[in-house]
């Protein structure tokens, strides 16, 4: 089972996909910046990166998981907007962690 990995609850913006097999959770590909003004502008590209460096497409993916705080208003906004809209599109479940 492949999973999105988002968080925005904190100043790091961090994207990644992992993998959960019997052996328990295994991070394929990961990006995180320590900004906490960038949510909006790097989740995206973040995923899209560590989803390319992992082989895979969100096609790929079988589900969303996204942090749920706490945190700042406006980073969580745009991880669980993400994250829903990704769901949404991927029709996959999404999440909150």
């Amino acid at each position: 089972m492949l999973v999105i990995a988002l968080d925005t609850s904190t100043p790091a913006v961090t994207a990644g996909l992992v993998a959960l097999d019997g052996g328990g959770p295994r991070p394929l590909a990961q990006r995180v910046t320590i900004n906490a003004r960038a949510h909006g502008e790097l989740l995206t590209p973040h995923l899209m990166a560590a989803v390319a460096e992992a082989g895979h497409q969100l096609s790929d993916a079988d589900a969303v998981v996204v942090g749920s705080g706490p945190g700042p208003f406006t980073g969580l906004r745009a991880g669980m907007v993400t994250a829903g809209a990704l769901g949404h599109a991927l029709d996959v479940p999404v999440h909150p962690v």
